[in-house]
């Protein structure tokens, strides 16, 4: 069955700005750089689709994020690991896994340089956009951390859990380099090095 065109402009736009931004960064891309790369014969369609180039960068992320969400809440559902430190890691492992093995392939080696230049953009407030494109893996996640982490302070948790995502989106894009580089450790192995670290740092005393 043949896609409407304006879903198909739709489509595309948002793949251009993905692939745009992931390799020229988000500062150098603009409307007309996408509107071209997608192929949409009216200029005007980032607006017209999205109303603004900030929205069409917010869809961008949270179209592959609501998948990412749904895989660590199947992940943190599985984590059984009763000792505190070692389930520690393991819910680590089961809330980073999902970025880390996306990019052994090409469109995930995209999203998370995209992720990159998009989390770090001060238009946009990533927390708020993660909450919106649905966070509660994410809520769950800091209740078990906590129950693993009696002596750091919620608000320190919090905290840390944030600069844990910035670090996860640079491990991750680390990793993105090394499979195309083809010289990246396996999968599973890298996953559990940037969980250790991570870990680490959630752990470390106040």
């Amino acid at each position: 069955m043949d896609i409407p065109p304006r879903q198909d402009t739709r489509a595309e736009l948002l793949r251009s700005a993905e692939r745009l931004i992931a390799e020229k960064g988000l500062g150098s891309v603009s409307v007309k750089m996408i509107t071209t790369d997608a192929g949409a014969r009216n200029p005007s369609a980032v607006h017209y689709h999205f109303g603004s180039i900030e929205s069409l960068i917010k869809e961008v992320f949270a179209k592959r994020y609501r998948e990412i969400e749904e895989e660590r809440g199947r992940r943190l559902d599985k984590v059984d690991e009763r000792d505190p430190q070692r389930r520690l890691v393991a819910l680590v492992e089961a809330a980073i896994g999902p970025f880390i093995e996306s990019c052994l392939e090409e469109s995930g080696r995209m999203y998370v340089r995209f992720c990159l230049q998009f989390a770090t953009d001060p238009r946009f407030d990533y927390s708020q956009l993660t909450a919106e494109a649905g966070a509660q893996s994410i809520v769950r996640l800091r209740e078990d951390l906590l129950a693993c982490l009696p002596h750091v302070p919620i608000d320190t948790l919090t905290s840390r859990m944030r600069h844990c995502f910035m670090i996860s989106l640079v491990q991750a894009v680390d990793y993105a380099a090394k499979v195309e580089a083809g010289c990246a450790p396996a999968v599973d192995a890298a996953v559990s090095e940037a969980a250790a670290c991570l870990a680490a740092y959630l752990s470390t005393p106040v």
